[in-house]
């Protein structure tokens, strides 16, 4: 006769209370083992969104900033109540919930007004600086370094509100806007990527937009669709490493900015013994973004970690504050922070507890410079070139002894024809 076994039923209750299937996720907290290596870089500093850092006592001052530009917000619609606001993030609560990969302790009505004064803020910030610029007097935008904190967090993995809340209250309160809310929050954005552009064909939907953060991933970041790898093109590789650049140098192998792209991974190529790679400013909020940008990667179920694999191309060229030189005279590395040692190290610290995925995005690039570098010929012209062309002093002296030695010779054959004349 079978009995019933309350371990059994507890087991199967907990079956039963399971949350949703973790690949709709898109907002996590940071792995342990990133934060190890620097935790500030994944850290609010001004700006709490969502629910992981809201309770932190040194954010709450931004919690009433948030109440008065709802307030501002809602004068923006005047046919608009609050209780059509709220009513609206009723209805997205399940649906916003299923975003965070851990699950939300918040009770409704407080993941509501949470949902509400979080989006209300960043709409109303964004749409301030696209549509009047920065105004004095704002306690936001009119002081530059809590604007500047304030944008930095807005990208952060942990801070991110689903976009879906987002365009909601948008299009509630500007239905008749002429530019979408994605390419307001694009140029928003934007000048924390000085040289890079996005163009408007290759922009995702509303519908497609998980974040902010994922927002300016794929739009100012990525390669445009039609240069992606399809999945039937990817294979799965071993991931093989090159050389850093004074080495590569000493092989040969020239270096060059890509002129023609406006994406950070996109142009990277090596044609006629030369590697080109478009320019990336480091300042000294490059960490951060980074870093977080790594992190979704790291906790998405990408195909392609295209971040991961670029930091994985840089940190296989940096080793020294030499190479860091070499990069910065040919225009790849634009530093701000002054000091060479400090991109290196920034560098080399980058992928430090990252996993590489299956798919290397520049592994054909290696092999093309690795099969270079095997060439014997390519490294005698390089210390050819090295030893005695790198200098006008040094191409000087060569010419000196070469026409010493034909003057000598010349001599020696005219000295011998008189002999037997």
């Amino acid at each position: 006769m079978n009995h019933r076994d309350p371990l059994a039923d507890k087991i199967q209750m907990s079956l039963q209370n399971l949350p949703p299937n973790q690949s709709t996720c898109s907002i996590f907290k940071v792995p342990r083992v990133l934060c190890s290596v620097n935790n500030e870089a994944y850290e609010p500093q001004s700006l709490s969104i969502g629910p992981y850092h809201r309770v932190k006592d040194d954010l709450k001052m931004m919690e009433e900033h948030k109440k008065h530009y709802l307030k501002m917000f809602l004068q923006r619609r005047q046919g608009n109540l609050l209780t059509s606001y709220v009513e609206a993030m009723r209805g997205l609560e399940d649906q916003a919930r299923q975003y965070y990969h851990q699950p939300v302790s918040l009770e409704k009505d407080a993941f509501v007004e949470m949902l509400l004064l979080d989006g209300c803020f960043i709409v109303e910030l964004i749409c301030k600086i696209t549509m009047s610029g920065r105004q004095q007097g704002d306690p936001v935008i009119g002081n530059s370094l809590v604007f500047y904190t304030v944008s930095i967090d807005m990208l952060l993995l942990e801070n991110q509100l689903p976009f879906c809340v987002l365009s909601k209250l948008f299009s509630m309160a500007m239905p008749h806007e002429r530019d979408p809310f994605i390419f307001k929050a694009l140029r928003f954005f934007k000048w924390l990527f000085p040289g890079m552009r996005f163009e408007t064909s290759n922009i995702s939907s509303s519908q497609e937009c998980k974040h902010l953060l994922d927002l300016v991933y794929h739009n100012c970041l990525l390669p445009p669709r039609s240069v992606m790898p399809s999945e039937s093109e990817a294979k799965i590789i071993k991931l093989k490493l090159i050389r850093s650049a004074k080495e590569l140098k000493e092989a040969g192998i020239r270096f060059g900015k890509q002129e023609e792209s406006y994406r950070l991974f996109q142009g990277v190529c090596f044609e006629k013994g030369m590697i080109k790679i478009p320019c990336l400013t480091v300042v000294d909020r490059t960490e951060s973004i980074l870093r977080n940008f790594i992190a979704y990667e790291q906790c998405s179920q990408c195909q392609h970690q295209y971040v991961t694999d670029y930091i994985i191309l840089m940190d296989c060229l940096i080793n020294t504050r030499e190479d860091v030189q070499i990069l910065r005279h040919c225009g790849i590395i634009e530093n701000a922070l002054g000091d060479d040692e400090m991109v290196c190290k920034l560098f080399n610290k980058l992928g430090t507890n990252v996993m590489p995925s299956d798919r290397f995005y520049y592994d054909q690039l290696f092999e093309r410079v690795e099969n270079h570098c095997a060439r014997r010929r390519n490294v005698w012209l390089a210390k050819l070139r090295h030893n005695y062309f790198n200098s006008p002093w040094s191409l000087i002296s060569v010419i000196a002894a070469l026409s010493l030695l034909l003057l000598t010779f010349l001599q020696t054959l005219f000295t011998v024809m008189s002999y037997y004349k």
